[in-house]
């Protein structure tokens, strides 16, 4: 008897325990389904169309150009003494890049100064012979014809002097040639030839001098934007682009577009546009493929939700409004769609309340509950506070903070 009160005391407290754990369990079930938007109101955002104006923009492919490169070259030949500069620096316009060896153009400067000088004396004398013969010839004291030859001779003499002062002129010149400054202000390449080298005359290619700031875009559009294109000049305020990383995820740079191309490629029926673009960040480099995005217009007084908040449906878009604590569904008409807004041509006012971002158990006429961002910021700081207490709860006995 004894054996079987036991065994139905234990059979009780086991049904007993059963009991109490099916209630926790469906407590802390309600309380998470309530916390996850089961059974009860969905927690939403949301956000009121705005009123702004959006641009018109075009994209397409394109590649960056220094407008002005320069391959430097010596003008004369000789041997490189000294290099100034580094690869890849960048230098002022009339910087000293490179010196040549100078010692032989300075001789021949020498050597041009001092036959000008003889030359130029052989004239004087020249002439003064040509001015005492004059008044001996009508005398009859000097033939007409050794006058003539006195005459004949001072001119050589004269024209011997020019072309020493010229030979002299070119001398100057290449003294000045055996150093070798920067054209243009740019960034420098690579630098292939170090003092002791030879080098050519107009053959041995120093070193590629790029302009930087700012770089030539060029780039492609059908041509069914040819006529939006050609209206810009006339419209005054459009026409500028924007340069961005080839996957277009980035702006790089601003500019203008400025040449239009006079012909139509008839194979692929596009017309190639050039633009100028800023580049004093030094982002951007010549040759690097980019994204243009061109702008060629705007709607003004756009009404505007987010992207994300349009929906397609089978009788076209829509998006979901809170009215009177529902989700309901409004259908839009959507007349331009960028990478992170739509702007709504009919369907919404600038007062309603479009719920944005969209969660993923919305359903038509579901019962809502507008979250404001101060709520939510205050939902979220208690449940950090309880991660943490819990965290140092669980560290084991003389366990270290950090």
């Amino acid at each position: 008897m004894d054996g079987d009160t036991g065994r139905w005391t234990l059979r009780v407290a086991t049904a007993v325990c059963a009991v109490l754990l099916l209630g926790a369990c469906s407590k802390s079930s309600e309380q998470t389904g309530r916390r996850h938007g089961f059974g009860g109101a969905l927690t939403v955002e949301v956000v009121q169309p705005k009123i702004e104006t959006v641009p018109l923009t075009v994209s397409a492919s394109g590649t960056l150009s220094s407008p002005h490169s320069v391959t430097v070259t010596a003008q004369i030949t000789g041997q490189l003494s000294k290099v100034w500069v580094q690869a890849g620096q960048t230098v002022a316009a009339g910087q000293r890049l490179f010196s040549l060896d100078a010692a032989p153009y300075r001789a021949a400067l020498a050597q041009a100064r001092a036959k000008l000088k003889g030359d130029e004396a052989q004239a004087r004398y020249a002439e003064g012979q040509v001015a005492a013969m004059k008044p001996l010839v009508a005398k009859l004291y000097v033939t007409r014809q050794t006058f003539d030859q006195a005459v004949a001779t001072a001119q050589a003499d004269r024209a011997q002097v020019a072309q020493d002062r010229a030979a002299l002129t070119t001398a100057r010149l290449n003294l000045g040639y055996t150093t070798l400054r920067a054209p243009i202000a740019g960034r420098l390449g690579v630098i292939d030839l170090q003092a002791g080298n030879a080098v050519q005359a107009n053959t041995t290619a120093l070193v590629t001098l790029r302009q930087m700031n700012p770089l030539q875009v060029n780039f492609t559009l059908p041509q069914s934007m040819l006529s939006k294109v050609l209206a810009l000049p006339k419209s005054g305020v459009d026409g500028s682009l924007a340069v961005l990383r080839e996957n277009a995820t980035q702006v790089l740079g601003h500019g203008h577009l400025e040449v239009v191309d006079n012909g139509v490629d008839s194979g692929n029926g596009t017309v190639t546009l050039q633009g100028t673009v800023g580049n004093a960040d030094g982002k951007l480099w010549p040759g690097q493929f980019v994204t243009v995005r061109l702008r060629f217009g705007a709607i003004d007084h756009a009404l505007v939700v987010p992207a994300g908040a349009v929906q397609p449906g089978q009788n076209g878009n829509f998006v979901y409004m809170v009215k009177a604590g529902k989700a309901v569904v409004q259908p839009v008409t959507v007349s331009l769609t960028t990478t992170d807004k739509a702007v709504i041509a009919k369907g919404l006012s600038a007062s309603d309340s479009v719920i944005y971002p969209l969660p993923a158990r919305i359903r038509p006429n579901a019962t809502v509950k507008v979250l404001t961002p101060g709520a939510k910021s205050a939902v979220a700081k208690p449940d950090t506070q309880r991660s943490s207490h819990t965290s140092e709860r669980a560290q084991p006995a003389g366990a270290a903070h950090s």
